[in-house]
């Protein structure tokens, strides 16, 4: 069984290629950046997104050292993260698609090595009650949005890190919970599960692909418009297939992916973190990276000025660019000294398609778009 053609609503975009394929690191960062502004004219002539909304997956502790490179001056072991799943949804020819970026199985995640060793040190008790918040479930937030298992037509996510999606797709003996889904991914993501590499695997579920059946793949080998203001774009780097969400909406372009933890990630020269804007000036750097795994340092560094040229500016905010980390550094008094400077909470755009329709979970502060 072979796996499932690319939806015939997709189109393919070419704008990057070439500048992938430059064997250059420094000119394969100018010529993306240049091909970025390309994609971005793009997206914004396509129409804009018909629906985004948030919802709350789970905030979790992280390592400082990898949320900031080691840049933040700190003694706060850990950060915390707040984890969210976007419902995007595209209109076309009268018919609406709709997408769960980075549906989090909170409670499969937590078997992710890394998160495993957290409890065992911290004890269960301790690392869920005062480090690890929950939120809802994937059917939580699709029922949350008026909709039904049967109404997603796909899921995605900026990378595989920390996810098992056979409950989700079937797999491994047990049915759908979304039964049309089909999984968006990149051919180099979907290799990484062959044989995970022993600096992959702490990050890694090794079975959270097992027995996914070929027919609900979708690979996608480059950049995508999936529709009117909605495109899927290639940024490698953080992982071998990486990928970022492009939206169009009414407050301009934004980008989603984990590439950095949040704003201050993406604008260290108005970072208020200390050490982050001393650490960015003495190397001459524009952005710090989210380093657990560097799997292609010189790749990520590129592909998040690729989302910087991509999105536009926060309104009330433009020292700080629509980036939307999928997993958001928030401030906590566990972390002293690691506020984040500004931050979006999530995206609320457009009419959700749906006659039972309610409102998104909120995630504080939301951006409205």
């Amino acid at each position: 069984m072979s796996y499932a053609p690319v939806p015939e609503h997709f189109t393919r975009m070419t704008e990057l290629d070439e500048a992938w394929r430059e064997i250059s690191s420094g000119v394969r960062l100018e010529r993306v950046r240049a091909g970025a502004r390309k994609v971005r004219e793009r997206l914004l002539t396509s129409g804009a997104a018909q629906c985004v909304r948030t919802y709350f997956n789970a905030t979790i502790p992280y390592p400082t050292k990898f949320a900031f490179a080691g840049a933040a001056r700190s003694p706060a072991p850990y950060v915390l993260m707040s984890n969210r799943c976007n419902l995007v949804q595209v209109k076309m020819s009268g018919r609406v698609y709709t997408m769960l970026f980075n549906p989090t199985d909170h409670e499969l995640s937590a078997e992710t090595p890394f998160f495993a060793r957290l409890r065992k040190k911290y004890g269960e008790w301790l690392a869920r009650t005062f480090i690890a918040k929950l939120g809802g479930q994937p059917l939580d937030h699709v029922r949350a949005a008026g909709l039904f298992p049967e109404d997603i037509d796909y899921v995605a996510f900026d990378h595989l890190h920390t996810q098992d999606v056979r409950k989700l797709l079937g797999g491994g003996g047990q049915p759908a919970q979304l039964p049309n889904a089909r999984l968006l991914v990149t051919p180099g993501e979907l290799a990484t599960f062959e044989r995970l590499h022993p600096l992959q695997a702490d990050w890694y579920i090794a079975a959270g692909v097992d027995g996914v059946p070929k027919h609900k793949i979708v690979l996608l080998d480059g950049d995508y418009l999936v529709g009117p203001g909605v495109a899927i774009v290639r940024t490698p780097g953080h992982t071998e297939g990486n990928m970022s969400l492009a939206l169009h909406t009414r407050s301009g372009i934004w980008a989603i992916s984990e590439n950095g933890v949040g704003c201050d990630a993406y604008a260290p020269m108005a970072s208020k973190i200390p050490g982050l804007r001393r650490w960015a000036r003495g190397r001459g750097l524009e952005v710090v990276m989210n380093s657990n795994t560097l799997e292609h340092t010189q790749d990520q560094y590129i592909s998040m000025l690729l989302e910087r040229e991509l999105v536009d500016r926060a309104a009330d905010a433009p020292d700080f660019y629509q980036h939307l980390s999928s997993s958001e550094h928030v401030g906590s008094p566990l972390a002293p000294g690691l506020e984040p400077t500004y931050h979006h909470g999530g995206l609320v755009h457009g009419v959700l398609e749906t006659a039972a329709a309610l409102p998104a979970e909120p995630a504080r502060p939301q951006a409205r778009a």
